[in-house]
């Protein structure tokens, strides 16, 4: 008695199911792509949010001032360990209820909401380790220093809540730059002062031009198109301490959008189109004089 053969596929339909597989694969890897990408801004714009609630939380806890941007410890100079250290440590030590002292070596504060999930993560880039890429604004939370402001005559101080003007306008925090080959804890990182925003307008380090003030201080009157994008030549980030330093990053989407924090809370994104022409205008980096 003969055995009945079962019949297989032939070369040519498996060769066909081979290439409806590769088709399906090759229009469901971009939608997945984009999905990740969506997903990973939006949990980008949940950080700034959270960050947004954090630095009322620190206002309300320091008679209304935002914490400096960056600050240099008059006992430990610059220290990563000192909690005095950049705004990022002040608004985590306000996630902590208040409790000064922990900083960025020694915490129990969730550090996640400091890390953009669409930045460039590094070997070796553990959660336990200071990340901070996000940039705030350098004049609604500048540096500390002592010397007095170009443009006011005044020592520069952040900003108290309820002292800035269009708060749904103003940018307060942003997506910053990130230095690589920096060495040390800075590579990975974005550097807490956005002192490069406008192309380096602020009168700090080095800075000249519009003062990101409203109205534009008379010296500099040239600079005063605030319906202007702001003066952006380059989206990098930073190879050692060249490039696109200090600034606003735009590395969302396709390269080409950045998440950013209002003074009034909410976050959005804006949308990088070309060298010096992207959706952050000047009109929203240019705050009222302090008061």
């Amino acid at each position: 008695m003969t055995a009945k053969r079962t019949r297989g596929f032939t070369l040519v339909e498996l060769l066909v199911v081979i290439g409806i597989i590769a088709i399906l694969v090759g229009i469901l890897l971009p939608a997945l792509s984009r999905a990740r990408s969506q997903a990973q801004s939006l949990q980008c714009l949940s950080n700034l949010r959270t960050i947004g609630q954090a630095l009322q939380m620190y206002g309300l806890q320091n008679k209304g001032s935002l914490p400096f941007g960056d600050y240099l410890d008059p006992i430990k100079t610059w220290d990563v360990s000192s909690d005095t250290a950049n705004w990022s440590i002040r608004v985590a030590s306000a996630l902590a209820k208040g409790k000064l002292g922990e900083n960025f070596y020694n915490s129990t504060t969730n550090k996640g909401v400091f890390r953009c999930p669409s930045a460039s993560m590094i070997e070796g880039d553990a959660p336990d380790k200071w990340v901070l890429h996000y940039t705030c604004h350098p004049r609604i939370m500048p540096g500390f220093s002592t010397n007095k402001d170009p443009a006011t005559g005044k020592q520069m101080l952040p900003y108290k809540l309820g002292k800035v003007k269009k708060p749904a306008e103003i940018v307060t925090i942003f997506d910053g730059a990130q230095y690589f080959g920096a060495g040390g804890l800075w590579n990975g990182n974005a550097h807490p002062l956005g002192n490069g925003l406008d192309n380096w307008r602020c009168g700090v380090g080095g800075g000249w031009g519009n003062e990101l003030l409203d109205p534009i201080p008379p010296a500099v009157s040239w600079d005063d198109k605030l319906d202007q994008s702001i003066d952006y030549p380059s989206n990098t980030d930073c190879m050692g301490w060249s490039g696109n330093q200090q600034n606003i990053r735009f590395r969302h989407g396709r390269n080409n959008m950045a998440n950013v924090l209002y003074f009034d809370g909410h976050a959005g994104s804006l949308l990088y189109k070309a060298p010096n022409n992207t959706e952050l205008k000047r009109t929203n980096i240019c705050v009222n004089w302090p008061s």
